[in-house]
């Protein structure tokens, strides 16, 4: 990781580029190699776009679908007596990483993946390139695997789980931990004992779903250790502790789940985050801040992204997309792109921001390339994005 901190790049605007005109081929090719050099590890989730020379486009050059139900697994079995033929589909909530850290590094790309429905599980898919094809891994060469998932809900029987079960673990999201030199996993899970977490004086909110963290110091094993304990046993089903829980606010008093995480060049861990309000329109969206990814801290603000705000437009819905990292400004204050999906069909709009308490709304409107129900993994290779959003790979040339 870096510090940006004392790093000055051009100011840019939504609508104005920037030039480099005045210098020679040879001198762009060495500042292009440094940038390369300097840029933020896309593993962070927190994508580097501090050399932008214009703003980000709202179109894509190519747009792909890399995720098809091909497993039982991947099917909805809830009110789905025919499982797993029927129910709904919501294959995706991808999430990507290059295996270039930690043990047995591979240089590969693994995509971890999951439905909303039950009795989805944790899945992967593994490619040589970021643009694929992306390879489940029980259909790998050699592979012994009867199915492709690295999570597995408890519930979960292959012969055909009770279709009045809503378990379900979802939502991946995985970064890695310089610090403890592991794979974090964020993902959300189905609590069944959310009637003695409201219950409990010291568990905040309703407590449906909340987020829980898996971890894994070497991708290749596909081995994933789910952060338990015994004592949050009698109110968090599976001993789960939930390291971004419900909040007696509102925002959040029926669910925290569908988030996105990431590191910050300054280290910070930042929880953009989805949050499910009971008896109200929603979701809407906030922010939590964290030293080590285990322990977090609410934005007393939250929501910030919600109805009514300056920044927002009249719809009752919105959900994280994507942040990016785009420079050091006047007294060393980050900025960043902060994009988030407006609903009811899913507009995604960039914005701006130093705090990530008031933003600054793209006034070109919508991307043109759409949105999706959960978080959008982006991951830059030179001057191309790759925005790995629902079951599709958007691709996008930068200026």
């Amino acid at each position: 990781m870096r510090d940006l901190k004392d790093t000055p790049v051009p100011r840019r605007s939504w609508l104005a580029g920037g030039g480099v005109a005045a210098l020679s081929l040879t001198q762009i090719s060495q500042l292009a190699a440094t940038e390369r050099a300097r840029r933020l590890d896309n593993n962070l989730q927190c994508v580097d776009l501090s050399d932008l020379q214009g703003p980000l486009p709202l179109d894509v050059v190519s747009t792909k679908r890399i995720l098809t139900q091909t497993e039982a697994w991947e099917h909805s079995s809830y009110k789905n007596p025919q499982w797993p033929a029927g129910g709904h589909q919501s294959l995706g909530y991808p999430t990507v990483v290059r295996n270039d850290h930690g043990k047995n590094r591979d240089g590969k790309y693994y995509l971890f993946y999951a439905h909303h429905d039950p009795m989805s599980g944790i899945g992967c898919a593994v490619a040589d390139s970021i643009k694929g094809p992306y390879i489940k891994l029980a259909e790998l060469p050699g592979s012994a695997r009867k199915q492709s998932m690295v999570l597995t809900v408890p519930n979960y029987r292959p012969d055909g789980p009770n279709p009045d079960d809503p378990s379900h673990y979802s939502s991946p999201c995985v970064v890695w931990s310089e610090e403890e030199q592991l794979w974090f996993m964020f993902f959300h899970y189905f609590n069944h004992f959310h009637g003695a977490w409201t219950a409990s004086a010291d568990a905040p909110g309703e407590g449906w779903q909340m987020t829980a963290l898996a971890t894994c110091p070497d991708l290749a094993s596909h081995r994933w250790t789910i952060w338990k304990n015994p004592d949050i046993g009698k109110v968090s089903v599976w001993e789960i502790v939930p390291v971004l829980t419900t909040s007696d606010k509102e925002w959040m008093k029926s669910a925290s789940s569908y988030h996105a995480i990431q590191r910050l060049p300054d280290g910070r861990w930042l929880a953009f985050q989805r949050g499910t309000p009971t008896g109200r329109p929603g979701p809407t969206v906030g922010f939590a801040t964290s030293s080590d990814g285990r322990t977090w801290k609410q934005f007393p603000e939250n929501p910030v992204i919600a109805a009514g705000k300056p920044w927002t437009r009249k719809t009752n819905e919105y959900r994280p997309a994507f942040i990016g990292y785009l420079g050091s400004r006047d007294g060393g204050q980050h900025e960043y792109l902060v994009a988030w999906s407006e609903h009811s069909q899913p507009h995604v709009i960039y914005s701006t921001t130093r705090d990530f308490k008031s933003f600054q709304r793209d006034p070109r409107g919508y991307a043109s390339w759409g949105g999706t129900d959960g978080l959008i993994s982006v991951w830059r290779e030179g001057q191309r994005l790759y925005l790995f959003a629902g079951h599709s790979l958007h691709e996008m040339a930068l200026p």
